[in-house]
Parts: structure tokens; C-alpha cells; sequence
């Protein structure tokens, strides 16, 4: 079993780390000061405890047998859960909504699975009809929850290659060369971090092996450009704020939205918007036939820029409270 200590800081702490990270970034000219800033972003500065909490317990729900589930959902899902794992009362309920084509607005405790909640139907509707299109657009407020996000999609859809999906972040390459030089140099830094005694000669060839391994490893349905997402729009989208009003702005992502079959709109962790953030969300906002949001607030859907011409229908929304 691994120690406790181990997992918290794989888990809990370099997480923290990356969403730092995300979050400050230096100009070239004042390296100094970031590898200052850098140097101070250890457990020691950084951590106090760790300090553990007793989980909340929640009521289990119906079996995924008896909700209008395509069996390859099911199947799928019930992997995650393991042979005897079953969805919480909460979750099935916000099922039922949303799979009637209601809005859902999920406001439940930490870790009580409310990621399953638009997951599930968004992964149906594309078992049903994985017709070319977006289907599915996911906001977060910080790039690092639309990393973890998007290793959560390329968990359920590894057995579902007809089902694409992407991450349109700052951080989303322009090209399949950019991406390649992208993933060289984090092998790269990795090999010296792990191996520091290894010559130039050892490392740039260990580094070749390593990229020439994680191309034949890229799952075909994830599109890891800007290029591949503009050229072939994904079914789902993974985004943060910021980054969604660009795209919806420039004319040059116009093609990822042109044909889309926008269906689902789901905003996660959405307690962090506040404020005049919380207003410009709600303009970014398109009518969409259903609108999932985790965590309480209000949601107000509007259009944008390039989904003008969508004329989905207001429908009911519903609170799941637990």
C-alpha cells in the first residue's frame, strides 16, 4: 500500500503546484525573480499538516440498469465505479433530469461525484449519436481543472474512439509541430530532473525515445492542436472562461462552432465566479438545450458572437441539493 505521505504529495500537492503555476507567469527579462519565486514552492513553505477530515457518507441510488442508459454507458461507468459500485442518490437523480432534457444544477459536498453527473449523459447522447459536431462544451475557472478533466475523458473514452475530444487552453498548441516540440521538452526536463548525470549524447536520445513512444501512445480521438480542433471540431470541449470568449470572437475559430449540435453546457466549480466575472459569464452563455453546473449559483443562459443563429429552447431548470 502506498504511504499516506506519498499520495499527498502526488495527489494533493503538485496538483496545488501546477495550478500555481498556471496562475503566475514571468517575462524572460525577469527570470531571476521567477526562479526566485520557483524556489520558494516546496511542502516545507507551503504546507502546513497534512490535515485529514472524515468524508461525508451519501445515500446510494438506483442501479444505472433502471435509468434510460445505452449499455455501452453502463458498461463504461460501472468500470469506473468497480463490480460493486453504484451511483449516489444525488447523481441519479440529476440523471433523470438532465437525460429528460432539463438543466441541473448540482450543489453537493467534496468528492460526491458531481463530475459524474454531466459526464454520464454527455457520454449517452454520443454512444446514441456520435455524429460529427460539438456536442459538449466544460468550463473551468483555472487551466489546471481542465487538465485533470481532460485525463478524466481519456479514461471513459478510451474504449469509445469514435467519440473525440480536446482541451482549448492558452496552453493548447498551434500545430502538431508545436505540440511535438512541446512534449520533447517536458520528456526532456523530466530526464534531468530523474537522471541528472546523463550526458547530452544519452539524454537527447532517451528524450526521442520516450517522444517516439508517447505519439504511438496518443489516444486518436484526443485532438492536441489547434489546427486538428479547427480543421475536425471535437464532441466535447474542455475550456476555461477567458479562453471561450476569444474563441467565440475570432474569426478564426468560427469553423469549430459553425456545424456545431451544442447540446451541453456544463459549468464546473462555479463558486468562483463572482461579482462582474459571474455577469460576463452569463453572456457567454448560449442557449443550449441543457445546462449542467456544479456547486450553487445562478446561471443566466445567453448567446455569444458565433452562436447566434442557435435556437435552442429555455427549458425548466432544477436545484439537486444534498
Amino acid at each position: 500500500m502506498e504511504p499516506l505521505t506519498s499520495r499527498f504529495t502526488k495527489e494533493v500537492f503538485n496538483p496545488y503546484l501546477e495550478l500555481l503555476k498556471s496562475n503566475y507567469r514571468f517575462h524572460r527579462e525577469f527570470e531571476h525573480a521567477r526562479r526566485s519565486w520557483e524556489g520558494k514552492l516546496t511542502e516545507k513553505e507551503l504546507v502546513r499538516g497534512p490535515f485529514l477530515e472524515k468524508s461525508q457518507s451519501y445515500k446510494k441510488g438506483e442501479p444505472m440498469e433502471n435509468l434510460e442508459l445505452r449499455h455501452q454507458t453502463v458498461e463504461t461507468i460501472q468500470s469506473r465505479l468497480g463490480k460493486e459500485g453504484r451511483l449516489y442518490h444525488h447523481q441519479t437523480e440529476a440523471l433523470r433530469l438532465v437525460l429528460a432534457g432539463k438543466n441541473a444544477l448540482i450543489s453537493t459536498g467534496t468528492s460526491s461525484g458531481k463530475t459524474l453527473c454531466y459526464q454520464i449523459p454527455i457520454l449517452d447522447d454520443l454512444v446514441r449519436d456520435p455524429s460529427p459536431g460539438l456536442r459538449a462544451v466544460i468550463i473551468y475557472p483555472l487551466n489546471a481543472l481542465v487538465n485533470d478533466q481532460l485525463t478524466e475523458w481519456e479514461q471513459i473514452l478510451r474504449e469509445h474512439r469514435d467519440i473525440t475530444f480536446a482541451r482549448f487552453t492558452g496552453q493548447t498548441p498551434a500545430s502538431q509541430e508545436k505540440y511535438e516540440t512541446r512534449l520533447r521538452e517536458q520528456i526532456e526536463q523530466e530526464l534531468k530532473e530523474r537522471e541528472p548525470n546523463l550526458s547530452s549524447s544519452d539524454l537527447q536520445r532517451e528524450t526521442e525515445n520516450k517522444l517516439e513512444n508517447c505519439l504511438k501512445e496518443d489516444l486518436e480521438n484526443r485532438l492536441n492542436h489547434r489546427d486538428d480542433i479547427r480543421q475536425k471540431p471535437p464532441h466535447i470541449l474542455v475550456t476555461n472562461f477567458s479562453m471561450l470568449e476569444y474563441l467565440l470572437e475570432r474569426p478564426v475559430d468560427a469553423p469549430i462552432f459553425q456545424k456545431s449540435q451544442l447540446r451541453f453546457l456544463v459549468l464546473d466549480e462555479i463558486h468562483a465566479y463572482r461579482g462582474i466575472q459571474s455577469t460576463e459569464i452569463a453572456f457567454l452563455n448560449p442557449p443550449v438545450e441543457r445546462t449542467v453546473a456544479a456547486k450553487a449559483t445562478c446561471l443566466h443562459r445567453h448567446f455569444g458572437h458565433h452562436w447566434r443563429r442557435n435556437k435552442g429552447k429555455r427549458r425548466q431548470s432544477a436545484k439537486i441539493r444534498r
